[in-house]
């Protein structure tokens, strides 16, 4: 997979298209209480995709409940948790930091627009942070023989697919569950 990838604009539409569909299955499965749920979005400033999609609207989706008023946030494959950065590009910023050094590393923090101190910081939280969470936990039985290599690009590079972006999408549905606050966290 090469860097171009995380500027193609159908990566983003599928993404968001994806996170349409976990959310309507979210809205779906109604309040634990049995109360109806509200539309509830908040905006996001997500980094790596600004410049490249200006005119889109950049909402999470989110549910509150009418009568608990609990909040229900599904799952996304377009957001990590918290982070800043989009999921695609702290998936794919790791797996390429981890073969790149010296000019090549340089060359992708340029393109990418994201600071050396910053991969570092996702190759930590993949390799030491990522292991220990329930979301891990749940899936690594499912490969067999274990991941050899560095997270995660040996989870990209285990996945089949037809297409790098289709594989990039299965590998961000499978670590969906991290996104959300009640879901995935040690």
């Amino acid at each position: 997979m090469c860097h171009t990838l995380l500027h193609d604009p159908k990566l983003y539409t599928l993404l968001l298209q994806i996170d349409e569909q976990l959310a309507a299955q979210c809205r779906a499965a109604a309040c634990a209480c049995g109360g109806v749920l509200h539309s509830a979005r908040y905006e996001r400033k997500p980094r790596g995709v600004l410049a490249l999609l200006p005119d889109m609207e950049w909402r999470r989706q989110s549910y509150c409940c009418a009568d608990c008023r609990r909040r229900s946030t599904p799952r996304s494959v377009f957001y990590l948790g918290r982070r800043v950065y989009v999921a695609a590009m702290v998936l794919l910023g790791t797996a390429w930091r981890g073969a790149a050094s010296g000019r090549a590393l340089r060359d992708l923090c340029t393109a990418l627009r994201v600071p050396r101190m910053t991969f570092d910081r996702w190759r930590a939280w993949w390799n030491e942070t990522f292991p220990l969470t329930r979301c891990w936990q749940s899936l690594r039985g499912d490969f067999m023989p274990p991941l050899s290599g560095s997270l995660p690009a040996a989870l990209l590079t285990r996945l089949s697919a037809e297409d790098s972006l289709q594989r990039l999408a299965r590998v961000l549905r499978l670590i969906a569950p991290l996104s959300t606050v009640t879901e995935g966290r040690r």
